[in-house]
């Protein structure tokens, strides 16, 4: 199977002469139309027999099919061009419909790359959550919690008393992020209370901003489940 290659407008030429009728009128009753000749070198400065010295005006037919060849040519090679837009590792003129398309630029995308995001499955495990996370530079484990019915996932029996006829079964994950080994936590250490500045029902620290990487994962996990953040 042979490979994919644009005309050039000399293959373009020579397929546009090569649909014309046949006949001297159309100058087509022996080699085609003539397409011209110009010297190559001076004759005065070179033997004439070793080199081209004839000059020779291409005819009007040829003239005018040749114009109509460059149009066409222009064309195919646009279309060759359009070609290379519908992959995202070969797009280039329509980068701004591709990033339109796909949401992008965005902060809080989990794939802040085009292609990657093309290129991106999905999935609904801790591992995926885990990848995704440490692709923007932080370190989580996480997991998960499924109830069904007054049952929890990893129990050994139902709780008494907890089964009723209907009832929806819930999900939920419990992440926890190491912030010492997220490059992408910018925050200090939390502080410790002082004297004289602690107050009764106030927390002991401030807790850590981690609104990037919730915003993040919010994208990913489904909107079902319930997700519980916890610092290490």
């Amino acid at each position: 199977m042979a490979s994919f290659r644009c005309p050039t407008v000399e293959e373009v030429t020579a397929a546009t002469l090569a649909l014309l009728p046949r006949g001297r009128a159309w100058q087509t009753h022996e080699t085609g139309p003539m397409r011209g000749e110009e010297p190559g070198f001076s004759i005065s400065g070179f033997a004439p027999d070793a080199f081209s010295t004839r000059s020779r005006k291409p005819s009007i037919l040829w003239a005018f099919w040749r114009a109509v060849a460059g149009v066409i040519h222009f064309l195919s090679q646009r279309l060759c061009d359009l070609r290379l837009e519908f992959w995202c590792a070969t797009q280039s003129e329509t980068n701004d419909l591709w990033l339109q398309e796909y949401g992008l630029p965005d902060d809080c995308d989990p794939f802040p790359d085009l292609c990657l995001k093309v290129a991106a499955i999905g999935g609904t495990r801790c591992e995926y959550y885990a990848l995704v996370a440490a692709r923007a530079g932080w370190s989580i484990a996480c997991t998960e919690i499924v109830n069904f019915c007054g049952t929890r996932v990893g129990s050994r029996s139902s709780q008494p008393g907890k089964m009723r006829p209907g009832r929806l079964s819930t999900a939920s994950l419990r992440i926890i992020v190491n912030l010492s080994e997220s490059p992408a936590w910018r925050g200090g250490s939390r502080s410790r209370p002082q004297p004289g500045s602690f107050k009764p029902g106030r927390r002991l620290s401030c807790p850590p901003n981690i609104a990037v990487l919730e915003c993040i994962l919010a994208r990913v996990v489904h909107a079902e489940i319930q997700i519980k953040y916890e610092v290490a």
